[in-house]
């Protein structure tokens, strides 16, 4: 995969979370007390992997430290 800014080829790898964590997207961050799938725009990226590493394929260009991938 090519970077979107640069243009040059990204290296394949996974972005990955804490032992417990799962990647979401909304228009803000919840704070701690907030249930985050109440947030406005809320996306689950991936679900939550309880004692283990939450990880995604992804892309990265060092250069312009730019992450793509799919969910």
């Amino acid at each position: 995969m090519n970077c979107s800014k640069c243009g040059k080829e990204m290296r394949k790898g996974y972005l990955f979370t804490t032992k417990d964590g799962a990647f979401s997207f909304a228009d803000r961050v919840p704070g701690v007390f907030e249930n985050a799938k109440n947030v406005e725009g809320f996306t689950e990226i991936t679900a939550l992997a309880a004692g283990q590493r939450t990880r995604i394929e992804a892309y990265c260009c060092g250069e312009c430290r730019v992450i793509a991938f799919r969910y």
